[in-house]
């Protein structure tokens, strides 16, 4: 592996990375209260966007159509809150909508181009949103009963149609069928969840002790196991890039660690930062 780019603005962690699906665009956002925007071809800053009041930014994902075009996104903050960002004519992202979601920091969000629609975690439960054509977002899912642990990731499965929702203590994934909302299933994995992906028909999920592991869904059945270091109790992500046979997980001693995603064997590290740095979130990109 080699450094390709060093992209610098923020002036604090940086928490959540989503690159667009033609791989052109990253977004990044951190405890410095801002999201910017690069460009993956040239490794140039596009525009930053300054939120003072939401807080720390803790999760973010572009917002695309069935086309794939990605002319807007969304980011959730540790106020609660939800804000809708979209491209305008002269390729800036332009403010369109904020929405009042959680009592405390968004944990996560999820996009269905399908059906249009958003799903965030926080303050111990999921919500689903439409995505209306004035750039809103309106409440579709039934106020559900908090749940005393943190909801810490959510994902659209089965082509949009249901929900698959993980609870950092408990170890445990709730799935909900969308229309009608109902559950559907409830299951608990080895250990607790600090972060959790979906790929294809497999979730992949951090520990937070010792491991990354795979399981089968709906049996969640385990499959297979990443092993690393982990030597403080963070939520590292985890991303996957299939077609080179990888998986990348964060590390909490300056690098972050790939494996064969097919046999779990350790292909090496990435070292970003110094020793002790953490390297919370990773995002693979095959665009460029």
């Amino acid at each position: 592996f080699s450094i390709k780019y060093t992209l610098a603005r923020h002036t604090k962690a940086v928490n959540i990375l989503a690159v667009n699906v033609h791989g052109t665009l990253l977004l990044t956002g951190g405890n410095d209260s801002q999201i910017v925007v690069w460009s993956l071809v040239s490794g140039e800053m596009m525009q930053e966007i300054f939120t003072p009041a939401a807080g720390y930014i803790s999760a973010i994902t572009w917002m695309h159509g069935n086309d794939h075009s990605e002319m807007s996104f969304a980011f959730g903050a540790s106020d609660g809150n939800i804000q809708v960002y979209e491209r305008s004519n002269d390729e800036l992202f332009e403010f369109q909508s904020m929405t009042i979601s959680h009592s405390s920091a968004v944990e996560s969000l999820a996009w269905d181009p399908v059906h249009q629609r958003l799903a965030s975690a926080g303050s111990g439960r999921p919500h689903v949103w439409k995505f209306t054509s004035d750039k809103t977002l309106i409440l579709i899912t039934l106020q559900l009963e908090k749940q005393p642990y943190v909801a810490r990731t959510v994902h659209f499965y089965d082509n949009g149609a249901s929900l698959l929702v993980s609870f950092l203590e408990s170890g445990e994934i709730f799935c909900y069928s969308i229309e009608p909302w109902d559950l559907k299933w409830r299951k608990k994995v080895q250990g607790r969840i600090g972060n959790a992906i979906i790929d294809g028909n497999f979730l992949l999920m951090s520990n937070l002790k010792d491991r990354v592991d795979k399981y089968a869904i709906p049996t969640l059945q385990h499959v297979q196991s990443y092993s690393h270091v982990i030597l403080r109790n963070v939520p590292l992500q985890i991303s996957v890039a299939r077609e080179a046979g990888l998986l990348f997980v964060g590390g909490d001693d300056g690098f972050a660690c790939a494996f064969d995603y097919n046999t779990g064997a350790y292909r090496g590290q990435l070292t970003h930062g110094n020793q002790g740095d953490q390297i919370i979130p990773v995002m693979v990109s095959l665009g460029t």
